[in-house]
């Protein structure tokens, strides 16, 4: 989205993004020039695997999919840095769908719909309790 021409400012959703990214409008589409943006976005991706591998590289590692979650680390403060293993909890293969009650992830797997990206009910954080959703 930020390679298109993405100014986050936050109307994806209601059809009124002014660089024309994020609408289904004729109108605000006519400044997405796709012949423009295409070589950006290709850039971008390559810019971004490259730097995926720097980092798997400087991990020790030789594929991604040797990442692990100690390996990723969080910026707490200006001298706090801890690894992801440390700050949530993560789960074995197939663990969630054999036993979602003995997860700590049980409040959102029951609030999840197969069928709608809208939640049940209200769950997280507090700041995500806020939001009105209304199951249905």
């Amino acid at each position: 989205m930020l390679s298109l021409g993405c100014v986050q400012t936050k109307s994806c959703h209601n059809d009124l993004c002014p660089t024309g990214v994020a609408t289904q409008n004729p109108n605000r589409q006519r400044g997405l020039v796709i012949a423009d943006k295409a070589p950006r976005v290709a850039n971008f991706q390559r810019h971004t695997l490259d730097h995926l591998a720097d980092l798997v590289a400087a991990a020790g590692l030789d594929h991604p999919a040797e990442l692990l979650p100690h390996h990723l680390l969080h910026r707490r403060s200006a001298t706090e840095l801890i690894g992801l293993d440390k700050m949530y909890p993560f789960l074995r293969s197939g663990e969630l769908l054999e036993d979602p009650a003995a997860t700590p992830y049980q409040e959102w797997w029951n609030a999840a719909d197969p069928d709608s990206f809208k939640p049940r009910g209200l769950v997280g954080p507090g700041h995500h309790r806020s939001a009105r959703v209304t199951p249905g």
